[in-house]
Formats: C-alpha cells, structure tokens, sequence
C-alpha cells in the first residue's frame, strides 16, 4: 500500500503535529539556549527565531498548495 503525500497532508493529525512542533520550538525553554550568543553581530535569538518562523510559513504555504491540486 503506497501513502500518498496528498492523503497524509490532509489528515488533522498533521496539522496538530505542526502546531504542537512549533509551540515547542518556540517556547521559553529553548529560546533561552541562544541568549548570550551573537552569530555575525546578530543576537541568536532573533536568528533562531526568524529561521523557525520562516521553517513554519514555507511549510504551511507547500502543504496548504498541495491540499488544493
């Protein structure tokens, strides 16, 4: 039985997944690992921040395009 990416993006299950991935990606606890730390004259955090945001709204924008084809 092959599993289709459309079907898998379809489910809620996915979608909750998402969600709970990003709360924690973004939760105090693992922003507070890049406190202190500067990466080219650039605080950490708002690079972590930035990266898991733009992560988060690429993969909506694919998986919500896919849902429609």
């Amino acid at each position: 039985m092959a599993l289709s990416l459309q079907g898998f993006l379809g489910q809620k299950e996915f979608w909750i997944f998402l969600f709970i991935l990003g709360w924690v990606l973004l939760n105090w606890p693992l922003i507070e690992l890049t406190s202190g730390y500067v990466i080219l004259g650039t605080p950490a955090i708002l690079i972590y921040i930035a990266s898991i945001w733009l992560f988060f709204i690429l993969a909506l924008y694919l998986f919500d395009r896919g849902n429609f084809d």
